[in-house]
């Protein structure tokens, strides 16, 4: 009984050490020769000698930390990314392939960051929501500025009101049997595109109308003031923006609500035929501009992509990629993607679920433009 006692002591005891000795022994390490012959075989059809990416669409692996690299091919490999080519790819390599290959690329230099995108700064990020208002742009004027006396402006309106009205006439919630029509076969993200854009365009500062005193409107638009801000310009999304509107509209619209044509509670009940036009031209020849985020906010969301992606190896546990450097229309593209769900990250779908495609280019083109500090 004792030997057999002894026996088993020293069994595990010889287990207890063999688990202690696989627990400390070192990682296999990379192999950078062969991640380099792979990529020379594999990769350079897509990404060039430097790991650059030879199209804006492919993005940039040189100098990427050689952690993020793997999960990314490991993401390929289980199917969580998706790119048939990738994911071919992927699967025939070994783990030791895919321990070369990020390490190659992480030994690379980081690609230095280009001058900048013309594109982004121009209505490109906007040239899908502009092509779906074409067919509005026939009534409410070229880029949604109108010029046709009682048709309104589309043109510097918040976005969300603009998604909410556009959605409320594709229902028929709004009795306009021609505008249903019209947006027959739009779903919610074309709508939302369309609005983008239109919020995106600056109206154009309007003539007095030949009706009407700017003077007398103002005194008169004191109480239009509390939902309408300061000068017509809204600073509730849900509620229009006055400013540079179409004289005529805003008549009939005020009007409309005076005589309870529209609901709105008691609004302009008191006012006079000569005061609203009063008012509509007061509003009408108010300056306005695009309602797109500033410089100021802009930088405060780089600075919370900072706190992950601004980090040096080694400085946190999270496997991220660097975006400084990286291809402004990669960057813009992966973005929309997280925002609209169509890449599965909670986190990142969460961190930018809020922002239009003005801003995320904004974005973009800023870590293209910059280099890591």
């Amino acid at each position: 009984m004792r030997k057999l006692i002894a026996v088993l002591t020293i069994a595990l005891t010889l287990v207890a050490c063999d688990r202690e000795s696989s627990q400390t022994q070192e990682p296999q390490a990379a192999d950078v020769a062969a991640g380099e012959r792979f990529v020379q075989e594999h990769c350079i059809g897509c990404h060039a000698p430097d790991g650059s990416g030879r199209t804006a669409e492919i993005p940039n692996l040189a100098g990427q930390p050689a952690s993020y690299l793997e999960s990314a091919m490991q993401a390929y490999r289980s199917g969580e990314r998706r790119h048939a080519a990738l994911q071919d790819l992927i699967q025939q390599c070994s783990a030791a392939d895919v321990r070369n290959i990020a390490a190659y690329y992480a030994s690379l230099p980081p690609v230095q960051p280009g001058s900048g995108t013309a594109g982004l700064e121009s209505d490109a990020v906007y040239a899908e929501g502009r092509s779906m208002g074409a067919a509005c742009a026939r009534c409410h004027g070229e880029r949604g500025f109108s010029t046709t006396p009682g048709v309104p402006n589309l043109a510097g309106q918040h976005p969300m009101y603009l998604i909410i009205a556009t959605q409320e006439y594709a229902s028929g919630a709004r009795d306009n049997a021609e505008k249903e029509a019209m947006l027959q076969g739009l779903d919610n993200v074309d709508i939302e595109k369309m609005a983008m854009y239109f919020a995106a365009q600056a109206p154009e500062l309007r003539e007095p109308p030949p009706f009407g005193s700017p003077v007398d409107g103002q005194a008169q638009t004191a109480v239009c003031g509390s939902c309408h801000g300061a000068r017509g310009v809204s600073g509730d999304p849900m509620v229009p923006n006055l400013a540079a509107q179409e004289p005529n509209y805003l008549v009939q619209a005020i009007t409309a609500y005076r005589d309870r044509k529209r609901s709105h509670e008691d609004m302009m009940a008191n006012k006079s035929d000569a005061e609203i036009e009063d008012i509509a031209a007061f509003y009408a020849v108010q300056p306005a501009g695009a309602v797109i985020a500033d410089d100021a906010r802009t930088t405060e969301i780089i600075a919370k992509c900072e706190r992950c992606h601004g980090r040096s190896l080694g400085e946190s546990s999270m496997v991220v990629p660097v975006l400084h450097g990286q291809n402004a229309e990669y960057l813009l593209r992966v973005m929309q993607q997280y925002r609209d769900g169509e890449r599965g990250s909670s986190t990142m779908h969460k961190m930018s679920a809020g922002y239009n495609d003005r801003i995320l280019a904004e974005i973009a083109e800023y870590y293209a433009t910059h280099s890591k500090p």
